[in-house]
């Protein structure tokens, strides 16, 4: 009880205005939905999101009108999207690292990887993504692949690579108005290492920081003061009630 009284405080914290997220994510993957994306809309509509699946070979972009975000899956095979959502004025968390060379992320596709790993190490702690974590984090129990690159391009901030290579970019952030190799962003993109195979090989600190990119990407999560009233880890907590 205790436990799940922190948690939603702590949750709440990054919600800015409302007590849930709210809008419709349109969800890209390999069916409507394939069956490994299930527990990613289980997520998103946890978060309060409405989630409108849209299988990969059925027409992209698609109608973009009334949606708060595109997430595109591992799932999706990039030769069916190409660069559909490049160009998106809608914001966009990308976990298809083989769509970065599409999107103007990468040169070619000669940086990308999906190697099995399980932990992240965190590079930028002053984001609100990844504030409240430090040094390795593990994402994945048991190891599963992790989509990554090592030659992205433009202005992006990196926030983590692999705990095992960290010429590897975990999770990147293209703000809106950002330079890449094919011009610059509409809106705000979020790359992430998120796997089709390992979305239920997440930990908890895994679906906190694939959670917080969602919210980041459309103006929804704010930081906790570092020294403020609610300053606490997800981690911390599950240590307390968990010993």
């Amino acid at each position: 009880m205790v436990y799940r009284f922190f948690t939603t405080v702590v949750l709440l914290a990054f919600l800015t205005g409302s007590a849930a997220a709210v809008g419709k994510i349109i969800l890209v993957g390999a069916g409507a939905p394939e069956a490994r994306d299930v527990i990613l809309v289980e997520h998103l509509e946890a978060l309060g999101f409405t989630v409108e699946p849209h299988a990969h070979d059925a027409g992209h972009p698609v109608d973009l009108s009334g949606v708060t975000l595109v997430f595109i899956s591992e799932t999706t095979t990039s030769g069916n999207i190409t660069n559909a959502y490049a160009d998106s004025t809608v914001p966009v968390v990308n976990a298809e690292g083989w769509t970065y060379d599409d999107m103007g992320f990468v040169p070619d596709d000669t940086g990308l990887n999906s190697d099995a790993g399980d932990s992240l190490t965190i590079v930028r702690t002053d984001h609100p993504i990844t504030q409240g974590f430090s040094g390795q984090v593990r994402v994945y129990d048991p190891a599963a692949s992790l989509i990554s690159a090592s030659n992205l391009e433009g202005d992006f901030e990196a926030l983590a690579v692999r705990a095992d290579n960290e010429s590897l970019v975990a999770i990147s952030v293209y703000e809106s108005g950002a330079q890449t190799v094919l011009g610059q962003t509409q809106a705000r993109h979020v790359n992430i290492f998120g796997h089709g195979d390992g979305w239920a090989s997440l930990t908890s600190d895994g679906w906190e920081l694939i959670e917080r990119s969602v919210l980041y990407a459309v103006e929804q999560l704010s930081p906790v003061e570092p020294s403020g009233k609610l300053a606490v880890r997800w981690a911390d907590i599950k240590t307390q009630s968990n010993p």
